[in-house]
């Protein structure tokens, strides 16, 4: 089958999962950085939330031989894997005062997703944009987001500096900051065995620091945390190295002599080249944090 092909006909064939009632959408999404990717919704009746899956990866693997009845198969494990247990009253979402309390915010590089920019509200700092999504529920395992567009904006009859104000207030309250050395984050992300000593020194310094959210989601938007940055820095007494490792997480350095901003601007780069997602970049930049002044500058 070719694409458009593969798309109504996995459409078709899994519209049972919804049961009686139930719906089976094809969403075109603008992802970050400039990902265009098709995603299939399959609503329940009288739900009001759904899993987003999306298809162009499962095409590609399609193309590459599966069965597309296994392919049917997983996107089943897929959506009741992720399917929202509870529902979610839509109405919330239609007035600001209902929904104010859940605006938070996050940030995306600004020149890789001007598409993006187009249709949402943003505010730009440095090479970055901070945009707002609303934080619908969150356990320990994913948080169900949606993000904010233009539209909302003129559906609540409120202007952008509301919806930031909002989000200043929220983001740091719902998504605390955490600071971890690079050894006890990669530990909490299970990239470490259990009972196996790493000499940590033997790859990457000991003295860099992992900033970013207790749900390590969109967590490099804790930079713009108020204090964050200024207590870190005092604490360590040094002005700071920012690293953007990604999207979900920046790395903090002590800005000593021992390091060139040129090599770490390599090293970003050479990173983002060849173990990020590409959807998952922040920057190829690295930046400064100054404590005297409490700035942020590139």
């Amino acid at each position: 089958m070719e694409y458009q092909e593969f798309i109504e006909y996995v459409k078709d064939n899994t519209l049972y999962l919804t049961g009686e009632g139930g719906t089976a959408t094809i969403n075109h999404v603008i992802k970050n950085n400039g990902c265009e990717l098709d995603g299939l919704v399959l609503m329940e009746k009288d739900n009001d939330i759904a899993p987003t899956i999306y298809l162009n990866r499962l095409y590609e693997e399609y193309k590459s031989g599966k069965d597309i009845d296994a392919i049917i198969r997983e996107i089943e494990t897929i959506y009741v894997d992720n399917k929202p247990k509870l529902s979610f009253d839509v109405n919330i979402l239609k007035k600001f005062d209902t929904v104010k309390d859940r605006i938070v915010y996050k940030v995306i590089n600004y020149r890789s997703n001007e598409k993006l920019l187009k249709q949402v509200p943003h505010k730009r700092i440095l090479d970055l944009a901070v945009v707002f999504y609303c934080l619908l529920d969150q356990d320990s395992e994913k948080n169900t987001t949606s993000l904010i567009y233009n539209s909302n904006l003129e559906l609540w009859k409120v202007d952008i500096d509301d919806v930031y104000k909002a989000a200043l207030k929220n983001t740091p309250k719902l998504l605390h900051s955490k600071i971890s050395s690079m050894s006890t984050f990669f530990n909490q992300c299970g990239l470490i065995p259990e009972n196996e000593e790493i000499e940590l020194k033997d790859y990457i310094p000991g003295d860099m620091y992992v900033l970013t959210n207790e749900s390590r989601l969109n967590g490099a938007s804790c930079i713009l945390y108020e204090d964050v940055l200024y207590d870190f820095a005092h604490e360590i007494d040094n002005d700071l190295y920012i690293l953007p490792s990604s999207i979900h997480e920046v790395i903090l350095l002590p800005k000593l002599s021992i390091y060139e901003k040129k090599e770490l601007v390599n090293m970003v780069r050479e990173v983002n080249t060849e173990g990020v997602d590409a959807d998952e970049v922040l920057s190829d930049n690295v930046y400064e944090y100054n404590r005297k002044d409490r700035i942020i500058t590139m």
